[in-house]
């Protein structure tokens, strides 16, 4: 009896390795397959491109095979709005956008875009490090739950003043001009604020407003100057450096928790190496930028502190605008967040 017994028990354990082992095979040979959508063009010149290929290429080479990375470069996907909503319905698996994602959901979160608040390149490599956007991260789940924050990038270097007949010095002397601003209040208020009139231009409309003098100047980075041809009609750039333009990577956390484990650390591994590898990309982009702007007769100016003390009135004003209408909450978190990384340096 007991020796049936023995021999019972030896069989059930051997059909549950084998089981396993199976189970285990069969997990180990699975393919899944990640649609990452972004806004830039699929060219080893654009931010988004350079970030989203890194990111394919970690993760298809550390799954050895078993992650497939589709990129969908160029919004085809859609505009910010809808790949977030794509991305918490669970049939998107990352995207990329830049805060525009996250506003239609959550407007406070234009914080980040709040003018003249991050004061260096130091400050902003230590506010991606810290727990401002961890905490972002958790409000955003609180309204898209499927909606994971794995990374954050420099998303296109600073924002400045570029325009088109006048050289700007001080804020005085952007009285009057007409600054394209996109469909944003608080971009407008803030151009309001400055003295300029601020004109709606749709990014396609941008290079022909330019030429034809609808608008006199854009708040722009130097890198996305160069890339479009704006240069042959921007002839002067101040650089207030009022906004940092972050990029953040979301990923379907129904998605990644359906990965095996190595394979989700695989994943945000991967998202970390790419957010890195893009910011270091725009950093040297707009470098060489500023150079080719200047070598093709442009002219660019560093603002002095006293310059730049003229523009400072509008960030008290702005930071008052937001209050009124978001509350200071987050506010009050970011200004915190920024005078820890500056302890830090």
């Amino acid at each position: 009896m007991k020796k049936k017994l023995l021999t019972l028990m030896l069989l059930v354990v051997v059909t549950m390795a084998l089981f396993a082992s199976g189970n285990a095979e069969e997990t180990s040979e699975k393919q899944w397959v990640i649609k990452l959508s972004h806004a830039g063009p699929a060219t080893e010149n654009n931010d988004d491109y350079i970030g989203s290929k890194a990111i394919k290429d970690a993760i298809e080479a550390n799954s050895n095979g078993r992650i497939t990375v589709q990129l969908y470069p160029g919004s085809q996907l859609g505009n910010y709005q809808e790949v977030m909503e794509q991305v918490d319905e669970g049939v998107l698996e990352i995207a990329h956008t830049s805060i525009g994602g996250v506003t239609p959901f959550l407007p406070e979160m234009a914080v980040v875009d709040l003018q003249y608040l991050i004061p260096s390149d130091a400050v902003v490599v230590e506010l991606m490090k810290g727990n401002f956007f961890d905490e972002m991260s958790v409000e955003i789940q609180n309204v898209l739950p499927n909606v994971k924050l794995i990374g954050v990038c420099d998303g296109g270097r600073w924002r400045s003043f570029y325009t088109t007949k006048k050289e700007v010095k001080s804020v005085e002397d952007l009285n009057g001009l007409k600054i394209r601003t996109i469909s944003s209040p608080l971009q407008q208020e803030f151009t309001s604020q400055c003295g300029a009139s601020p004109t709606p231009v749709a990014w396609n409309e941008v290079y022909t407003s330019l030429s034809s003098g609808i608008i006199e100047g854009l708040k722009i980075a130097s890198p996305d100057i160069m890339s479009n041809n704006l240069d042959e009609s921007l002839k002067f750039g101040v650089l207030d450096r009022h906004t940092f333009l972050f990029g953040f990577y979301f990923v379907s956390q129904s998605f990644l928790d359906s990965l095996p484990a190595d394979l989700q650390q695989v994943v945000i591994d991967a998202i970390h190496e790419g957010t890195a590898i893009q910011t270091a990309f725009n950093q040297q982009k707009e470098i060489k930028a500023n150079e080719e702007f200047v070598a093709g007769g442009g002219k660019i100016h560093e603002l002095t502190e006293e310059e730049r003390a003229t523009f400072l009135p509008a960030r008290e004003a702005m930071k008052s605008w937001y209050s009124e209408k978001y509350g200071d909450e987050w506010l009050n978190k970011l200004e915190t967040a920024i005078a820890e990384a500056e302890s830090n340096l």
